[in-house]
Protein backbone atom coordinates (compact mmCIF):
# COMPACT_ATOMS: atom_id res chain seq x y z
CA UNK A 1 0.00 0.00 0.00
CA UNK A 2 1.09 3.47 -0.81
CA UNK A 3 2.15 5.59 2.08
CA UNK A 4 -0.09 8.29 0.76
CA UNK A 5 -3.27 5.35 0.69
CA UNK A 6 -1.98 4.39 4.42
CA UNK A 7 -2.43 7.59 5.25
CA UNK A 8 -5.48 8.45 4.12
CA UNK A 9 -7.08 4.75 5.50
CA UNK A 10 -5.49 6.02 9.29
CA UNK A 11 -7.39 9.56 8.92
CA UNK A 12 -10.75 7.18 7.87
CA UNK A 13 -10.18 4.95 10.52
CA UNK A 14 -9.73 7.22 13.44
CA UNK A 15 -13.47 9.24 11.99
CA UNK A 16 -15.31 6.24 12.21
CA UNK A 17 -13.29 5.50 15.78
CA UNK A 18 -14.08 8.73 17.27
CA UNK A 19 -17.70 10.29 16.69
CA UNK A 20 -18.20 12.54 18.55
CA UNK A 21 -20.31 16.42 18.61
CA UNK A 22 -20.42 18.56 15.58
CA UNK A 23 -17.16 20.18 16.04
CA UNK A 24 -15.86 17.39 14.67
CA UNK A 25 -15.24 17.16 10.52
CA UNK A 26 -17.31 14.20 9.07
CA UNK A 27 -14.97 13.85 6.58
CA UNK A 28 -11.16 13.46 8.04
CA UNK A 29 -12.73 13.68 11.69
CA UNK A 30 -10.39 16.21 12.80
CA UNK A 31 -12.02 18.37 15.64
CA UNK A 32 -8.55 20.88 16.74
CA UNK A 33 -8.66 24.49 15.33
CA UNK A 34 -11.98 24.10 13.47
CA UNK A 35 -14.29 27.05 12.78
CA UNK A 36 -18.02 27.76 12.78
CA UNK A 37 -19.26 30.68 10.00
CA UNK A 38 -22.60 31.99 9.52
CA UNK A 39 -24.18 31.96 6.35
CA UNK A 40 -27.38 33.41 5.06
CA UNK A 41 -29.89 31.91 2.47
CA UNK A 42 -29.29 34.24 -0.41
CA UNK A 43 -30.37 32.85 -3.43
CA UNK A 44 -34.31 33.13 -2.94
CA UNK A 45 -33.24 36.36 -0.53
CA UNK A 46 -34.95 34.09 2.44
CA UNK A 47 -31.55 35.20 4.92
CA UNK A 48 -32.24 32.44 7.34
CA UNK A 49 -29.03 31.92 8.90
CA UNK A 50 -26.96 28.55 9.16
CA UNK A 51 -23.93 27.24 10.54
CA UNK A 52 -20.61 25.80 8.63
CA UNK A 53 -17.85 24.04 9.92
CA UNK A 54 -14.79 24.69 8.24
CA UNK A 55 -12.28 21.78 9.04
CA UNK A 56 -8.80 23.17 9.44
CA UNK A 57 -7.14 19.29 8.32
CA UNK A 58 -8.75 19.02 5.40
CA UNK A 59 -10.89 22.02 4.21
CA UNK A 60 -14.38 20.89 4.03
CA UNK A 61 -16.84 23.07 4.98
CA UNK A 62 -20.12 21.32 6.01
CA UNK A 63 -23.71 22.45 7.48
CA UNK A 64 -23.59 21.62 10.76
CA UNK A 65 -27.66 23.01 11.60
CA UNK A 66 -29.75 21.71 8.40
CA UNK A 67 -33.64 22.97 8.39
CA UNK A 68 -36.02 20.11 9.42
CA UNK A 69 -37.68 20.54 6.00
CA UNK A 70 -35.43 21.69 3.39
CA UNK A 71 -38.67 21.76 0.90
CA UNK A 72 -39.08 25.53 1.63
CA UNK A 73 -35.11 25.92 -0.04
CA UNK A 74 -36.05 24.15 -3.31
CA UNK A 75 -39.32 25.58 -4.86
CA UNK A 76 -41.42 24.58 -7.52
CA UNK A 77 -39.70 26.94 -10.26
CA UNK A 78 -36.62 25.60 -8.99
CA UNK A 79 -33.52 25.81 -11.77
CA UNK A 80 -32.71 22.06 -11.59
CA UNK A 81 -36.46 21.50 -12.80
CA UNK A 82 -36.64 24.00 -15.49
CA UNK A 83 -36.05 24.18 -19.08
CA UNK A 84 -38.52 24.21 -22.60
CA UNK A 85 -40.37 21.50 -23.31
CA UNK A 86 -38.80 20.07 -26.10
CA UNK A 87 -41.38 18.61 -27.52
CA UNK A 88 -43.63 22.30 -27.90
CA UNK A 89 -40.67 24.94 -28.49
CA UNK A 90 -42.20 28.33 -30.02
CA UNK A 91 -40.14 29.71 -32.80
CA UNK A 92 -37.48 31.59 -30.93
CA UNK A 93 -36.94 28.59 -28.65
CA UNK A 94 -36.39 26.41 -31.60
CA UNK A 95 -34.17 28.57 -32.95
CA UNK A 96 -31.70 28.59 -29.91
CA UNK A 97 -32.41 24.83 -29.78
CA UNK A 98 -30.67 24.05 -33.15
CA UNK A 99 -28.06 26.22 -31.97
CA UNK A 100 -28.01 24.32 -29.13
CA UNK A 101 -27.53 21.39 -30.94
CA UNK A 102 -24.97 22.73 -33.27
CA UNK A 103 -22.78 23.58 -30.38
CA UNK A 104 -23.01 19.97 -28.46
CA UNK A 105 -21.96 18.31 -31.81
CA UNK A 106 -18.95 20.35 -31.32
CA UNK A 107 -18.03 18.87 -27.70
CA UNK A 108 -17.26 15.71 -29.47
CA UNK A 109 -15.41 16.99 -32.59
CA UNK A 110 -12.81 19.13 -34.48
CA UNK A 111 -15.09 22.73 -34.13
CA UNK A 112 -15.48 25.12 -37.00
CA UNK A 113 -14.80 29.25 -36.25
CA UNK A 114 -18.28 29.13 -35.91
CA UNK A 115 -18.99 26.36 -33.34
CA UNK A 116 -15.61 27.87 -31.51
CA UNK A 117 -18.03 30.89 -31.30
CA UNK A 118 -20.89 29.06 -30.10
CA UNK A 119 -18.32 27.13 -27.24
CA UNK A 120 -16.73 30.45 -26.14
CA UNK A 121 -20.45 32.16 -26.05
CA UNK A 122 -22.84 29.30 -24.52
CA UNK A 123 -20.94 27.04 -22.57
CA UNK A 124 -22.68 23.54 -21.72
CA UNK A 125 -20.00 22.33 -18.66
CA UNK A 126 -21.93 19.05 -18.09
CA UNK A 127 -21.82 17.41 -21.65
CA UNK A 128 -18.30 19.16 -22.26
CA UNK A 129 -17.11 17.49 -18.93
CA UNK A 130 -18.93 14.59 -20.37
CA UNK A 131 -17.24 14.87 -23.84
CA UNK A 132 -13.20 14.54 -22.60
CA UNK A 133 -14.13 11.08 -22.02
CA UNK A 134 -14.80 9.95 -24.75
CA UNK A 135 -17.65 7.78 -24.23
CA UNK A 136 -18.53 4.80 -26.66
CA UNK A 137 -22.30 5.38 -28.00
CA UNK A 138 -22.69 1.65 -26.62
CA UNK A 139 -22.20 2.76 -22.98
CA UNK A 140 -24.13 2.63 -20.11
CA UNK A 141 -25.06 5.71 -18.40
CA UNK A 142 -26.74 7.16 -15.28
CA UNK A 143 -27.27 10.34 -14.46
CA UNK A 144 -27.98 10.66 -10.85
CA UNK A 145 -29.61 14.04 -9.31
CA UNK A 146 -30.27 14.73 -13.29
CA UNK A 147 -33.44 17.31 -12.47
CA UNK A 148 -35.41 17.06 -15.91
CA UNK A 149 -32.94 15.31 -17.86
CA UNK A 150 -31.51 17.89 -19.77
CA UNK A 151 -28.18 16.24 -20.36
CA UNK A 152 -29.74 12.97 -20.90
CA UNK A 153 -32.06 14.42 -23.86
CA UNK A 154 -28.50 15.97 -24.90
CA UNK A 155 -26.97 12.63 -25.23
CA UNK A 156 -29.54 10.94 -26.75
CA UNK A 157 -29.66 13.32 -29.79
CA UNK A 158 -25.38 12.89 -30.15
CA UNK A 159 -26.59 9.12 -30.53
CA UNK A 160 -26.57 7.57 -26.83
CA UNK A 161 -29.35 5.38 -26.41
CA UNK A 162 -28.59 3.58 -22.91
CA UNK A 163 -29.41 6.02 -20.65
CA UNK A 164 -31.28 6.50 -17.54
CA UNK A 165 -31.78 9.31 -15.44
CA UNK A 166 -32.40 8.99 -11.09
CA UNK A 167 -33.51 11.75 -8.90
CA UNK A 168 -35.33 11.66 -5.88
CA UNK A 169 -37.33 14.77 -6.06
CA UNK A 170 -38.15 14.92 -9.68
CA UNK A 171 -41.90 15.47 -10.32
CA UNK A 172 -43.28 13.12 -12.76
CA UNK A 173 -44.87 15.88 -14.77
CA UNK A 174 -40.65 17.10 -15.63
CA UNK A 175 -39.40 13.82 -16.40
CA UNK A 176 -42.22 13.51 -19.35
CA UNK A 177 -40.26 16.66 -20.91
CA UNK A 178 -37.52 16.00 -22.65
CA UNK A 179 -38.63 12.43 -23.53
CA UNK A 180 -35.89 10.33 -21.75
CA UNK A 181 -36.46 7.65 -19.31
CA UNK A 182 -35.88 9.26 -15.77
CA UNK A 183 -37.12 7.00 -12.13
CA UNK A 184 -38.17 8.73 -8.69
CA UNK A 185 -35.64 6.83 -6.48
CA UNK A 186 -32.11 6.80 -4.29
CA UNK A 187 -29.02 4.80 -5.98
CA UNK A 188 -30.06 1.89 -3.83
CA UNK A 189 -33.29 1.26 -5.70
CA UNK A 190 -30.96 0.08 -8.71
CA UNK A 191 -29.08 -2.44 -6.91
CA UNK A 192 -28.03 -5.43 -9.20
CA UNK A 193 -27.46 -3.50 -12.38
CA UNK A 194 -24.06 -2.43 -14.02
CA UNK A 195 -23.15 0.93 -15.69
CA UNK A 196 -19.99 2.10 -17.45
CA UNK A 197 -20.50 5.92 -16.66
CA UNK A 198 -22.43 7.60 -13.91
CA UNK A 199 -22.52 11.33 -13.40
CA UNK A 200 -23.26 13.62 -11.12
CA UNK A 201 -23.81 17.21 -12.37
CA UNK A 202 -24.01 19.18 -9.22
CA UNK A 203 -26.08 17.08 -7.53
CA UNK A 204 -23.77 15.99 -5.02
CA UNK A 205 -23.64 18.30 -3.04
CA UNK A 206 -27.07 18.36 -2.01
CA UNK A 207 -26.50 14.82 -0.69
CA UNK A 208 -26.48 14.46 2.90
CA UNK A 209 -25.20 11.09 2.96
CA UNK A 210 -22.13 11.47 0.65
CA UNK A 211 -19.97 8.17 1.56
CA UNK A 212 -22.96 5.64 1.58
CA UNK A 213 -23.30 7.48 -1.97
CA UNK A 214 -20.36 6.76 -3.25
CA UNK A 215 -20.44 3.23 -1.69
CA UNK A 216 -23.15 2.79 -3.97
CA UNK A 217 -21.72 4.15 -6.73
CA UNK A 218 -18.70 1.92 -6.50
CA UNK A 219 -21.08 -0.98 -6.24
CA UNK A 220 -22.96 0.05 -9.70
CA UNK A 221 -19.78 0.57 -11.72
CA UNK A 222 -18.83 -1.99 -14.18
CA UNK A 223 -15.19 -2.72 -13.53
CA UNK A 224 -13.83 -0.74 -16.26
CA UNK A 225 -16.29 1.71 -15.09
CA UNK A 226 -16.03 6.04 -14.49
CA UNK A 227 -18.04 7.88 -12.48
CA UNK A 228 -17.83 11.32 -13.06
CA UNK A 229 -18.95 14.23 -10.43
CA UNK A 230 -18.96 17.79 -10.60
CA UNK A 231 -19.06 20.06 -7.49
CA UNK A 232 -18.41 23.57 -6.36
CA UNK A 233 -14.81 23.31 -4.57
CA UNK A 234 -13.05 25.74 -2.34
CA UNK A 235 -10.67 28.06 -3.92
CA UNK A 236 -10.12 31.36 -4.77
CA UNK A 237 -13.96 32.65 -4.39
CA UNK A 238 -14.09 31.28 -0.94
CA UNK A 239 -10.95 33.15 -0.04
CA UNK A 240 -11.79 36.24 -1.26
CA UNK A 241 -15.83 36.38 -0.59
CA UNK A 242 -15.88 34.47 2.32
CA UNK A 243 -19.13 33.40 3.60
CA UNK A 244 -20.79 35.58 0.50
CA UNK A 245 -19.18 33.33 -1.89
CA UNK A 246 -22.36 32.00 -3.85
CA UNK A 247 -21.45 28.36 -3.86
CA UNK A 248 -22.11 27.61 -0.16
CA UNK A 249 -25.78 28.03 -1.23
CA UNK A 250 -27.13 27.72 2.29
CA UNK A 251 -28.82 25.41 3.01
CA UNK A 252 -28.92 23.39 -0.09
CA UNK A 253 -25.33 22.80 -0.38
CA UNK A 254 -24.27 20.23 2.26
CA UNK A 255 -20.90 19.77 1.85
CA UNK A 256 -18.07 21.75 -0.13
CA UNK A 257 -15.06 20.20 -0.50
CA UNK A 258 -11.33 20.73 -1.02
CA UNK A 259 -9.36 18.32 -3.42
CA UNK A 260 -8.07 16.95 -0.15
CA UNK A 261 -11.14 16.31 1.79
CA UNK A 262 -12.55 14.78 -1.93
CA UNK A 263 -10.10 12.66 -2.12
CA UNK A 264 -10.67 10.86 1.44
CA UNK A 265 -14.18 10.83 0.97
CA UNK A 266 -13.52 9.10 -2.19
CA UNK A 267 -11.11 6.65 -0.88
CA UNK A 268 -13.22 5.80 1.96
CA UNK A 269 -15.71 4.23 -0.89
CA UNK A 270 -12.93 2.29 -2.90
CA UNK A 271 -12.72 5.05 -5.41
CA UNK A 272 -9.83 7.05 -6.34
CA UNK A 273 -9.43 10.19 -8.29
CA UNK A 274 -8.05 9.61 -11.45
CA UNK A 275 -8.53 13.22 -13.33
CA UNK A 276 -9.35 16.21 -12.20
CA UNK A 277 -10.52 19.25 -14.43
CA UNK A 278 -12.12 23.16 -13.13
CA UNK A 279 -15.17 24.77 -14.93
CA UNK A 280 -15.91 27.12 -13.24
CA UNK A 281 -17.19 30.23 -15.24
CA UNK A 282 -18.02 34.05 -13.96
CA UNK A 283 -21.07 33.06 -11.96
CA UNK A 284 -18.75 32.30 -8.84
CA UNK A 285 -18.03 36.38 -9.55
CA UNK A 286 -21.39 38.20 -10.41
CA UNK A 287 -23.40 36.59 -7.63
CA UNK A 288 -20.69 36.85 -4.60
CA UNK A 289 -20.57 40.38 -5.45
CA UNK A 290 -24.40 40.61 -5.08
CA UNK A 291 -24.56 38.87 -2.26
CA UNK A 292 -21.04 40.63 -0.91
CA UNK A 293 -24.18 43.74 -0.96
CA UNK A 294 -26.25 41.58 0.34
CA UNK A 295 -28.82 41.37 -3.18
CA UNK A 296 -30.00 37.97 -3.56
CA UNK A 297 -30.11 36.54 -6.46
CA UNK A 298 -33.61 35.70 -7.01
CA UNK A 299 -33.87 40.17 -7.64
CA UNK A 300 -32.36 39.45 -10.43
CA UNK A 301 -34.01 39.91 -13.63
CA UNK A 302 -34.08 36.47 -15.44
CA UNK A 303 -30.95 35.50 -13.60
CA UNK A 304 -28.41 36.86 -16.03
CA UNK A 305 -25.45 39.12 -15.06
CA UNK A 306 -25.65 41.60 -17.44
CA UNK A 307 -29.12 42.77 -15.46
CA UNK A 308 -27.14 43.73 -12.67
CA UNK A 309 -23.63 44.60 -14.44
CA UNK A 310 -21.94 46.38 -17.23
CA UNK A 311 -21.11 44.22 -20.30
CA UNK A 312 -17.78 44.87 -19.98
CA UNK A 313 -18.05 43.68 -16.25
CA UNK A 314 -18.98 40.66 -16.78
CA UNK A 315 -16.20 39.90 -19.46
CA UNK A 316 -13.71 40.62 -16.93
CA UNK A 317 -15.46 38.77 -14.62
CA UNK A 318 -15.55 35.39 -17.13
CA UNK A 319 -12.06 36.16 -18.31
CA UNK A 320 -10.92 36.45 -14.44
CA UNK A 321 -12.99 32.87 -14.16
CA UNK A 322 -10.68 31.12 -17.26
CA UNK A 323 -7.22 32.73 -15.44
CA UNK A 324 -8.58 30.87 -11.98
CA UNK A 325 -9.58 27.79 -13.94
CA UNK A 326 -5.96 27.12 -15.49
CA UNK A 327 -4.18 27.61 -11.92
CA UNK A 328 -6.52 24.82 -10.45
CA UNK A 329 -8.33 28.27 -8.61
CA UNK A 330 -11.57 27.51 -9.75
CA UNK A 331 -15.11 27.35 -7.70
CA UNK A 332 -16.22 24.31 -9.22
CA UNK A 333 -14.29 20.96 -10.58
CA UNK A 334 -14.94 18.06 -12.33
CA UNK A 335 -14.30 14.80 -10.58
CA UNK A 336 -13.12 11.70 -12.80
CA UNK A 337 -13.16 8.47 -10.37
CA UNK A 338 -12.93 4.64 -10.86
CA UNK A 339 -12.57 2.13 -8.47
CA UNK A 340 -9.41 0.97 -6.92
Amino acid sequence: MKAEDMKIETELSSAIRNPGPSQICRICGAEAGNRIHTVKEMMLGLRDEFEYLECQACGCLQLINPPDDLSRYYPSAYTAFGGPDRQKLTAYQGLRYLIRKQRNRAFFRRPNWLERYLIESYDNLPLQAFSRMRVPLDARILDVGCGSGVLLADLKELGYSNLLGLDRFVPQSVAEKHSVEIVKGELQDLRGTSWDIITFNHSFEHMADEADILRATASLLAPTGRCLIRIPVLGWAWEHYGVNWVQIDAPRHLFLHTTKSFRLLAASAGLEVVDIAYDSNEFQIWVSELYSRNVPMASVRGGRPENAFSRSEVQKFRARSRELNAKGLGDSACFTLRKI
